[in-house]
């Protein structure tokens, strides 16, 4: 059986690694399991350490982001396929199924349905990302980016997969330069999967392969979760086209902003004009924003 390596990037998640690791151990699937903590929480490495070596426990030195920290993760272990998994997703299926299609195809990009924690509907794949999707998800909420798929309907072209739960063959990660590390958190996934689909396939499998309850992390640090968000979205832009994308991604921000203010949304003004100035920070001199440091 071909196995994979699971890349967990924590932040103040030892309650979900504590109740999501048993069963990840459990799948013959697994091969390698190692645990990013950008937080350098002792709650965190004593749940590794209660694996009794089965999971190792590795600590950047500091909060150095999402994408970074699945790099790290990659390059310290070597299954022939690398799932990446966010630590509140709680698995109930075997990955078998899916480590084989990577293993079998070396241009994909792969994930399984996740719903989210009081079931509902798949949930895990997104549209194609334009400016009018962002518009679209920037007044009505992140739900309206969603991709419906119909469970159960076998394996799918989508264009994208969430980062939450994602895997590919390790030479194809390679091939791909893996993430951008230039996206401190948020639009990593979403730009490796536009990679991906450049010299292969993004797909998903809509069997339920369990749960996400989503922002499991970023709920503790809700302001600067926001922030990042907004400065992420315009860099996206700013890389597929330039100066005039980043331009209208901060447009986006400003709708956003006055949407949110008339729907009295609870991370508040202050937090809002702080995400519209580092936006236009960003926008003004793409690449140079960084808000988690």
């Amino acid at each position: 059986m071909t196995r994979t390596s699971i890349v967990l990037v924590a932040y103040r998640s030892a309650g979900y690694l504590e109740r999501g690791l048993p069963a990840l151990l459990r799948d013959p699937a697994v091969g390698e399991v190692v645990v990013v903590d950008n937080s350098s929480d002792p709650a965190t490495e004593r749940v590794v350490d209660g694996t009794g070596g089965r999971v190792r426990y590795l600590d950047p030195g500091g909060n150095v982001g999402f994408a970074r920290g699945c790099n790290l993760g990659m390059r310290a272990t070597g299954d022939p396929v690398v799932t990446f998994l966010n630590p509140d997703v709680g698995l109930e299926r075997s990955v078998a199924d899916l480590v084989e299609a990577c293993a079998a195809d070396d241009r994909l990009v792969l994930g399984g349905g996740l719903t989210g924690e009081a079931g509902g509907a798949i949930g895990n794949a997104r549209r194609r990302e334009t400016l009018g999707t962002e518009l679209r998800r920037a007044v009505l909420g992140a739900r309206s980016s969603v991709q419906p798929v119909t469970p159960d309907s076998g394996t799918v072209a989508v264009p994208q997969v969430d980062g939450a739960f994602l895997m590919a063959d390790r030479t194809f990660l390679e091939l791909l330069g893996g993430y951008d590390e230039r996206f401190e958190l948020y639009f990593e996934d979403l730009d490796l999967c536009e990679r991906a689909r450049e010299h292969g396939r993004v797909l998903l499998d809509t069997r339920c392969y369990g749960s996400h309850a989503g922002g499991g992390s970023s709920r503790t640090v809700a302001a600067t979760s926001y922030c990042v968000f907004r400065v992420s979205r315009v860099r996206y832009f700013a890389k597929r086209g330039g100066r005039p994308a980043a331009a209208a991604a901060l447009l986006v921000t400003l709708a956003e902003v006055v949407a949110r203010t008339l729907t009295r949304q609870p991370e508040g003004g202050r937090v809002r004009r702080r995400a519209l100035l580092l936006s236009a920070r960003e926008a003004w001199r793409p690449g140079t924003v960084a808000v988690l440091s």
